[in-house]
């Protein structure tokens, strides 16, 4: 199962990649992914950031060949490469079933005693 730190490590990638093509065009490229990386680590909870965000890049197969193939007409091979292992995660990401559990009465009545100090 794909979770955050493969997303880290795929824009890592990216950026990696990016900064090496020596050319403005890339060194762009490489600070928007930059900021992407930032924002993931600042997250409390990055498995719910990267689904939303794997949602809105790539939320089907059809969106996702789209991408890939504006990513072949912008970018040179290196570059490609590396985006596609980011965005195949990302669409993995998103077709994965979330998982929803229900809490008992018992662990509602605790949260909110705990978080918000309530007795009911």
């Amino acid at each position: 199962m794909v979770n955050y730190k493969n997303i880290e490590t795929a824009l890592v990638e990216v950026i990696k990649v990016a900064y090496s093509q020596d050319t403005k065009k890339y060194d762009k490229l490489g600070a928007s992914y930059v900021n992407y990386l930032k924002t993931l680590q600042q997250k409390r909870d990055p498995e719910d950031h990267i689904r939303y965000v794997a949602k809105q890049r790539t939320p089907n197969e059809e969106t996702y060949n789209e991408r890939m193939a504006d990513f072949k007409d912008w970018y040179n091979e290196e570059i490609y490469t590396s985006l596609e292992k980011l965005y195949k995660l990302y669409l993995e990401i998103a077709n994965q079933e979330e998982k929803v559990e229900k809490r008992t009465k018992l662990q509602v009545d605790e949260i909110l005693q705990k978080i918000h100090g309530l007795e009911i």
